[in-house]
């Protein structure tokens, strides 16, 4: 006889959270009732939250720390290697105003990189005309802090470091990086290269502009900007624009505050405080929390979220716009 029974599909979205204070430093000792998420607009439960630190410094300071007031004695946990993409934007009709900010944020951007952990593994691309991949990634620390100096950047004359797996070169393809006309495309196709590679990445971008001024004073993103953020989603890619523009207020900006916004990331600029811009990316991409969340039914993609915690001044950086996010 035909067996006769009932089949539950049970579905959850897995997505980072980046929870920091004012000064970029993590907030630890989260558990699921210290979040409220709406998904599509509805409330919906966090069913586990996951601590995840990427550096051995914020692991050892969850070695013990306090939950619901009482205190975890636990090792502390390993921190998670990390795979960061570093993207230079270079104006290949040279502006002062971004110049300037090119020469004062390479040698930070050196520094940045020498600063790293052993277990993180660096990628370099370079975005002027085109998209081109300088380096694939690569637990050589110490070869890209070179190639991220001001004459490299420019000039690009060092041969790339052996790569360590895993390789976005192995996806990355050099003739549509070659076409690339915009840093929307630039970005999409970053982020196409990254999908096939497991885990969470973080790009870093020293740059100024993503769009273009139009009549009017207008600001237009083309239409590659959807194409990119699916990427980068489904390449679990948070963004950490620094802006290197010399000024107080660049036009451009925006479109570059709205992919940090749109996955998960960070922006800032960079002409009065570099230093504390540089620690303020460090604290952020030191550490996140994995939530697991029960979705609203029959949720349609994509959808927005919206995280908030119960700590006063805390700051909340979550990807938004996930097309492969459920499970």
């Amino acid at each position: 006889p035909t067996p006769f029974g009932t089949a539950i599909e049970v579905s959850r979205i897995l997505t980072e959270v980046r929870v920091v204070d004012v000064d970029g430093s993590p907030v630890l000792g989260l558990g699921p009732d210290d979040f409220k998420v709406k998904i599509a607009g509805e409330w919906v439960e966090v069913e586990s939250v996951l601590w995840i630190p990427s550096t051995a410094e914020a692991a050892a300071e969850s070695a013990a720390r306090t939950t619901g007031g009482t205190i975890e004695d636990r090792p502390p946990r390993q921190p998670e290697g990390r795979l960061i993409v570093i993207l230079f934007q270079v104006d290949y009709a040279p502006r002062h105003w971004r110049t300037v900010g090119l020469v004062r944020m390479a040698p930070r951007a050196s520094e940045f990189v020498a600063g790293l952990g052993p277990g993180d593994k660096v990628a370099l691309f370079v975005y002027s005309s085109h998209l081109q991949l300088r380096a694939d990634f690569t637990d050589d620390l110490e070869a890209i802090a070179q190639m991220v100096k001001t004459s490299e950047v420019l000039h690009g004359k060092m041969k790339s470091p052996d790569r360590a797996d895993p390789s976005i070169g192995e996806y990355f393809d050099i003739e549509e990086g070659k076409d690339a006309a915009s840093m929307a495309r630039a970005l999409e196709l970053i982020g196409e290269a990254l999908q096939s590679i497991p885990g969470t990445k973080s790009l870093v971008l020293f740059g100024y502009a993503l769009g273009r001024m139009s009549a009017g004073h207008r600001i237009t993103i083309d239409d590659g900007y959807p194409r990119a953020m699916e990427a980068l989603s489904a390449a679990r890619t948070s963004f950490f624009a620094l802006d290197i523009t010399d000024a107080d207020y660049n036009s451009l900006e925006i479109g570059l505050r709205a992919v940090a916004e749109d996955t998960g990331g960070l922006y800032v600029k960079t002409h009065l405080f570099p230093e504390s811009a540089m620690t303020r990316l460090v604290r952020v991409i030191s550490s996140y929390y994995e939530l697991s969340i029960v979705p609203p039914p029959q949720l349609k993609q994509p959808y927005l979220v919206d995280v908030k915690v119960k700590r006063r001044g805390a700051r909340v950086y979550v990807r938004q716009n996930h097309p492969n996010g459920r499970k």
